[in-house]
């Protein structure tokens, strides 16, 4: 029979709290400190869009929903747990220039700089692409037109997937038609594995990428979100405007590297104004129930040239005007038209300047 004493009692008790701190060792020491440095969502105060920003993006492109002076906003920002920002937000007010940003971890062994562009949509913002700048370094570092959106950041991710020398699609070009720069579209020879298509056309719009990751890549057209807020109100998209020059590459082939006899590569040009809140995607930027009109070059009819060529594009409209609801709108062009299903041909260039979208 066990008899307990009170001190064998005091010796289990003893006993029993050193095992318990060697099965929780983590009591006896501090909480680490997050090494998260993060901006998660950005805010002006005035407009009152709550933008979500994508872990992959150094670059903020906030737009208006409505006209506002740049030099007077007010920004409000959302950190990771704990983390610091430098300058505070609350004492910039002037975003009538690029405004950037650092976020310290809290562990201070973290820091991540971020380019903020808050824009005025009034009707195409750097459509003569006079404006980049630049994000990530060494060969993820590329380059974008100040207020579009490319899938660079696609290929960036696809650098640590054993292609490292894949050149970025969208690049800046001095051979413009009119200014120091236009942008320049290439459809690339990707990989050879399942999340690397064969074929990566070069793409630019307006709207926003959703965060890119291995998981994502699986479905390339759900990370398009295309749309900005129209505030053209009282007038209505008459004609897109642009001028293009484009080369097809010399062999085409489909999404599995099949040759296409007789085929030739052509452009992707076109824009679409249509209902709601939420964004379209690559799934139905055409398509979708939601469009209210659409201006789109013919890509059946294959183009090449070794000069610019004016493109004019009248809108049609699929329903009436709408009125009293919320309108969003969006440019998208490639160096593929089917470049979205992974066909075309490898070394098609699209050449793009002097964008805009005439009112009437």
């Amino acid at each position: 029979m066990l008899i307990r004493t009170k001190n064998n009692l005091s010796a289990f008790c003893a006993l029993l709290l050193a095992s318990l701190a060697a099965i929780f060792p983590s009591c006896n020491r501090e909480t680490p400190q997050n090494m998260e440095a993060d901006i998660l969502t950005f805010m002006i105060a005035e407009d009152g869009h709550l933008m979500e920003v994508a872990s992959s993006d150094n670059v903020i492109n906030y737009y208006l929903s409505q006209y506002h002076s740049l030099d007077s906003l007010n920004a409000v920002v959302t950190l990771s747990e704990n983390a610091t920002i430098s300058p505070d937000p609350a004492t910039v007010h002037n975003f009538s220039q690029p405004v950037t940003f650092t976020v310290v971890s809290q562990d201070g062994q973290w820091n991540r700089t971020y380019t903020v562009n808050v824009i005025n949509t009034s009707l195409v913002y750097n459509g003569d692409f006079e404006d980049w700048q630049g994000t990530g370094s060494g060969n993820n570092f590329y380059e974008t037109p100040v207020g579009w959106t490319s899938a660079n950041s696609g290929v960036r991710i696809i650098h640590g997937m054993g292609v490292p020398n894949l050149e970025f699609p969208t690049v800046k070009t001095d051979n413009a038609y009119s200014g120091n720069f236009a942008v320049s579209l290439n459809t690339r020879q990707g990989g050879q594995t399942s999340l690397v298509p064969r074929l990566i056309a070069g793409s630019i719009f307006l709207g926003t990428m959703s965060n890119v990751t291995l998981q994502s890549l699986a479905n390339p057209l759900l990370l398009t979100k295309f749309g900005i807020p129209y505030t053209a109100t009282g007038s209505r998209p008459d004609s897109l405007i642009g001028y293009l020059r484009y080369t097809p590459g010399p062999t085409y082939t489909d999404r599995d590297g099949n040759v296409i006899p007789d085929a030739t590569d052509s452009c992707s040009f076109y824009a679409i104004l249509f209902e709601g809140d939420e964004p379209l995607d690559g799934t139905n930027s055409s398509s979708s129930e939601r469009i209210v009109c659409i201006a789109k070059y013919n890509y059946e009819t294959p183009i090449s040239s070794t000069t610019y060529t004016r493109i004019a594009l009248p809108f049609v409209y699929r329903k009436e005007m709408p009125q009293n609801t919320t309108l969003q709108y969006s440019i998208i062009a490639s160096s593929s038209a089917k470049g979205d299903l992974f066909q075309g041909a490898a070394g098609s260039q699209l050449l793009l300047d002097k964008v805009e979208i005439k009112l009437k």
